[in-house]
């Protein structure tokens, strides 16, 4: 159960920058922003007022949403009724905010004609900076988190062996997972994003681009699921890369880690160490105050100097423009280390730093961990050795 002063911070964080906007409140429809305001996700709606108490409103599961909500339920009899309730329970807004980054058109349109007379306004970029910051409580789920995840990459030398299909492989891993208290699905709010576990690739294919935003995809099982592990027989002198996410309470600890049945080639060896240099270079350079903006550009410098940023996140077309992103609830949470990215490191956000390196005709090799920002710099939430492991 979500405590409720933590719900009261976060409660607390929001309305501030919602009187900040002129917004009388922001009526949240998106499943792990519900949760993060209420403790559950039994509510079909969520109504944080810029003054006042959070109220969640329940179509079914009342009972249950009891149960785990930290805040005021109440039950919603059906759309057209919406303002009432609010109404009823808090001071009926002239100016609400929305999720339009996630909202359905279909819902816009309702709640647009439900809301006559009431501004809409977009409130999604200030409900993804709220999560930005974590607190000790979230804190706790993630240091839990990276524990379930190394206690899965302990196990890979007693499973992988040359000759298994990367799905046989992934299954083991996955299932251990399972009985570690891994929720069983990932969650990311980009639309049209999605992901399972994580990814398991291994040699050529394991560097086939995806529909996803990242820089390894896999070829997956068919075009109806076109990334991660697939049918591919795991060889020798291959790179096998597992990025999977420990997940504790919701709250996810991206991991990557590089392994291989003998050695590697030496351009895939080289460029493993030169990962391993840009993630140093990157948490040297990672303090509160700089931007995302500017730790891309010191990872991508030093991929440079060593002549491998035609390799870097990705190859052509398919290069993805980040070197690392925020991580909590969902895994492409804010703050993005990314070409131009704004946003600004401050105290205790977390962030994924994932430095790795394509090549068309051998596949990927590179390194990821999860952080901490202080005010010092960033300390390592991960707890799993960085080396490449040789089996």
């Amino acid at each position: 159960m979500v405590p409720k002063d933590e719900l009261l911070r976060r409660k607390s964080v929001l309305q501030e920058k919602l009187k900040a906007m002129d917004l009388d409140g922001a009526l949240l429809a998106q499943k792990m922003s519900m949760y993060y305001y209420s403790g559950t996700m039994q509510c079909q709606y969520v109504y944080v007022p810029a003054q006042g108490e959070c109220l969640g409103l329940v179509r079914r599961n009342m009972s249950r949403a009891q149960q785990e909500a930290g805040i005021t339920l109440t039950a919603m009899a059906g759309f057209s009724g919406l303002p009432k309730v609010i109404a009823d329970n808090a001071a009926a807004p002239k100016r609400m905010g929305l999720e339009m980054d996630v909202l359905p058109a279909a819902i816009y349109v309702r709640l647009n004609k439900a809301f006559a007379g009431v501004s809409l306004e977009d409130a999604s970029g200030v409900l993804r900076e709220c999560r930005q910051v974590k607190s000790a409580y979230e804190l706790e789920q993630l240091q839990a988190a990276a524990i379930q995840v190394d206690k899965i990459h302990r196990l890979v030398p007693k499973i992988l062996t040359e000759g298994m299909e990367e799905l046989h492989f992934a299954a083991e891993l996955e299932a251990a997972l399972r009985k570690l208290g891994h929720q069983g699905s990932a969650r990311m709010r980009g639309f049209n994003q999605e992901m399972f576990y994580g990814h398991v690739l291994s040699g050529q294919p394991g560097a086939a681009a995806s529909f996803l935003d990242s820089p390894t995809g896999g070829v997956g099982l068919s075009p109806a699921q076109p990334q991660g592990a697939g049918n591919k027989v795991i060889r020798a002198g291959e790179p096998v890369t597992v990025d999977y996410g420990g997940i504790h309470n919701g709250y996810i600890v991206d991991q990557t880690r590089l392994y291989s049945i003998g050695q590697l080639p030496s351009p895939l060896a080289q460029a493993f160490d030169v990962a391993l240099a840009v993630q140093e270079a990157v948490v040297a350079a990672a303090k509160p105050g700089v931007t995302g903006g500017e730790l891309y550009e010191t990872a991508l410098a030093v991929a440079q100097k060593a002549g491998l940023d035609g390799h870097f996140m990705g190859v052509g077309d398919t290069q993805a423009k980040y070197v690392g992103h925020g991580v909590g609830l969902e895994f492409d949470e804010f703050p993005i280390l990314a070409k131009g990215s704004p946003h600004v490191l401050a105290a205790d956000m977390v962030v994924a730093v994932e430095p790795k390196f394509t090549f068309a005709n051998m596949g990927v090799v590179g390194i990821e961990n999860t952080w901490q920002v202080t005010k010092d710099g960033l300390k390592k939430i991960s707890v799993t050795d960085d080396k490449h492991v040789i089996i």
